[in-house]
């Protein structure tokens, strides 16, 4: 497939409508679902979220990859160097906090804690500062017709050359086995794994794996 990827920065209402229900589309609308009950009349404003967040001016960046006569069939969201998702109240009021006030007060409680959580693993698996300083891949989707066709490779290449330019590296978070032998196979290496605890009302915890490709290196090749 000859698959092109470019970074949108002022996409139209239904431009953003469509990369919102394709990402949703591409979790099955189960992006975290567990974190807001389940309920997935949540997905689309969690997706909203987190893209809107990247388009806030000089903090993130929407990069979209497409096929001729297809249209967008890939979102990525990334935070480069010195920015990071959720990092700024631009970026909290651009839907993360309405997201917030429409869950129960058990998942908004759940979410703070996992946030602090998270960081905290990302931190011990990277070294201290190492995630603030490279790109990351905050979230990516890929219409699921679309998805094992190389659209994401596409989309991680892309943002790998960006960062290859600035010579810093690119992290990434991801749960499950199976996402864990994806990013492997393109090249991304186990910087650390953890437990976190687990949304309500479940108990215990679930293992999320940390990432890093070092596109800094000189020998780094797309």
């Amino acid at each position: 497939m000859s698959i092109t990827v470019r970074e949108v920065t002022e996409p139209s209402e239904a431009d953003l409508d469509k990369y919102i229900k394709l990402v949703a589309e591409a979790f099955h609308y189960d992006f975290f679902g567990a974190g807001m009950g389940n309920d997935k009349a949540m997905q689309e404003p969690m997706v909203r979220s987190h893209i809107q967040a990247a388009l806030v001016p000089g903090e993130g960046e929407l990069h979209v990859a497409e096929l001729p006569g297809v249209g967008v069939v890939g979102v990525a969201t990334w935070f480069g160097p010195g920015q990071k998702f959720l990092q700024t109240d631009a970026q909290r009021d651009a839907g993360w906090n309405q997201l917030m006030a429409m869950l129960p007060v058990q998942y908004r409680d759940w979410w703070a804690k996992f946030l602090e959580e998270y960081d905290a693993l990302v931190e011990k698996s990277l070294g201290p500062g190492v995630k603030l300083g490279s790109y990351h891949l905050q979230m990516i989707g890929v219409a699921p017709e679309c998805q094992r066709k190389g659209v994401a490779t596409a989309l991680t290449k892309y943002a790998g050359a960006k960062a290859h330019a600035k010579r810093v590296p690119i992290v990434l978070e991801t749960v499950g086995s199976t996402n864990v032998t994806i990013y492997k196979a393109m090249k991304f290496e186990v910087g650390g794994s953890g437990p976190l605890t687990a949304p309500p009302p479940a108990q215990g915890s679930f293992e999320m794996f940390v990432f890093i490709k070092h596109t800094e290196s000189d020998l780094y090749e797309a």
